[in-house]
């Protein structure tokens, strides 16, 4: 009983420190503090999933963890920074929501998703949470998405949605099929690998990674 406990406490503690890494994101002007957050963001998720599988059984599950942290918080940010060296861009200081604004707005969301799956009482309080802070990633990633034009932000704004939808997944239904999962990180891996390369052409083509300038492709 004392271990159920332990490990519960455990999780309120990563998902927590999950909420703050994203917080990191929205609070930052610089590409690689934001990368860094991302790839902070990934290895608690690979926590998480290590004690979800420490906690079913599931050894698949550790498997996923691995791999969450191989692919999530090292090559993936590896890939980010190769572009961002290739690029010669520091700073991502071109905002439609500067970052007192954004952080608001993001603790009001934090908020809603929070009353908003309380709300839900068949389920216990570790996965109200989890599902809370599920929600609370998919909707700040979103609105990262919208209110950042580097093309670089508006990828991490979407990794960060995915790994809001990972939360909820490992952590509600203690993980899908390990071929499924494979899937998922398989797509992302490419999905990763095929935006970069759109943004080196972006870079190629207007000497820039600001989504605005995309606005000259009209007529």
């Amino acid at each position: 009983m004392s271990e159920v406990i332990f490990g519960s406490k455990i999780m309120q503690l990563l998902i927590a420190f999950i909420l703050v890494s994203t917080f990191m994101i929205l609070g930052s002007t610089r590409l690689y503090s934001c990368v860094r957050a991302f790839g902070i963001q990934s290895f608690l998720l690979a926590f998480v999933a290590g004690i979800v599988a420490y906690s079913t059984g599931k050894y698949d599950i550790y498997i996923v963890a691995l791999l969450t942290l191989i692919i999530k918080s090292a090559v993936i940010p590896y890939i980010f920074i190769y572009i961002i060296r290739e690029i010669k861009v520091k700073r991502e200081v071109e905002l439609y929501v500067t970052i007192s604004p954004s952080i608001i707005i993001g603790g009001i969301l934090v908020v809603i998703s929070y009353y908003l799956i309380r709300s839900i009482s068949i389920i216990s309080e570790l996965s109200s949470l989890a599902l809370s802070a599920s929600v609370s990633l998919v909707s700040i990633g979103l609105f990262i998405m919208i209110s950042r034009k580097k093309a670089l932000m508006q990828m991490l704004g979407i990794l960060v949605m995915e790994n809001g939808l990972f939360l909820g997944a490992i952590s509600l239904t203690n993980g899908m099929p390990l071929l499924v999962e494979l899937g998922i990180f398989f797509d992302v891996l490419i999905g990763v690998l095929i935006m970069g390369i759109l943004i080196f052409r972006i870079n190629k083509t207007f000497e820039s990674i600001d989504t605005d300038m995309l606005k000259t492709l009209i007529g």
